[in-house]
């Protein structure tokens, strides 16, 4: 069973259609190894060897997912853009491909391997 399901992160973002379904699905397993990554230790595991993940790890790879849903037409974490006559610089702030506040949720499970 993977870190969170489809279902699981409709109901906590409020998505009442499958219009994202497929692009959600593919982010999962991405989601999860970069959480893996981040976290810089193995799931913990039970007596019979399947994987126990952390307590609130589910509404942080919530987080994750609706970044990277955000992020992928490259313009949330871009640090300077033009349009015409306009332009902006951003602050980027981001570990690892994710804002600093989603990584500090993560390195607070384990950082030990």
């Amino acid at each position: 069973m993977p870190i969170i399901t489809l279902e699981n992160y409709k109901a906590l973002a409020g998505i009442t259609n499958n219009s994202q379904d497929i692009q959600i699905s593919s982010l999962i397993p991405c989601v999860e190894s970069d959480f893996l990554h981040i976290r810089n230790k193995d799931w913990d595991t039970d007596a019979h060897g399947a994987v126990v993940y952390p307590v609130n790890s589910e509404m942080v790879a919530a987080e994750m997912i609706s970044y990277k849903l955000l992020t992928l037409g490259g313009t949330i974490g871009a640090t300077w853009e033009a349009i015409g006559n306009y332009s902006i610089s951003l602050t980027s702030d981001l570990i690892h491909g994710y804002p600093k506040s989603i990584v500090t949720k993560i390195r607070r499970f384990g950082s030990a391997k």
